[in-house]
């Protein structure tokens, strides 16, 4: 049987998405962590001020502000969250390379400093970056994860 990483990084996009559609892989990551009820033990999401940043910003966008604090209240409540800090010297040392778009430096950051041993998100082009240029961590996009852990 394959080992389900125990540091999780879910994209922006997995967090919203997962929310919104109850029959997707997002949703079912979401739940299996503990979404509807009590978090799973052992399985960590890494999240940061970023990624609470840019969930608040896109569910104002989608929806409201209350629908955004929601989906961040139940990140805190209900998942077990490390919670890391990025330094701003290094997303400067990062964009200097010019291998990750500007727009996910942050997200990135969040699950390198976080220790994820996989990174998940919809964004394909950001996953194919990630996988072919710094191989620091597996990259999947939700499917692949459910198919892989979940199934």
């Amino acid at each position: 049987m394959t080992t389900i990483p125990n540091l999780i990084f879910l994209d922006t996009n997995v967090y919203l998405i997962g929310v919104v559609e109850q029959e997707c892989a997002e949703c079912q990551i979401l739940k299996w962590l503990g979404w509807e009820t009590q978090a799973n033990e052992g399985v960590e999401v890494v999240i940061s001020e970023e990624l609470i940043d840019q969930i608040s910003r896109v569910a104002k966008r989608l929806k409201n502000k209350d629908w955004a604090g929601e989906i961040i209240g139940r990140i805190w409540q209900k998942l077990q969250a490390r919670y890391v800090q990025i330094d701003d010297s290094a997303l400067a040392i990062i964009e200097s390379q010019g291998v990750i778009p500007r727009e996910d430096l942050g997200v990135y950051l969040t699950a390198k400093e976080g220790q994820a041993q996989c990174f998940v998100s919809a964004n394909h082009k950001l996953i194919r970056i990630l996988a072919q240029e710094t191989g620091e961590f597996e990259c999947l996009t939700p499917s692949e994860f459910v198919s892989k852990y979940l199934t």
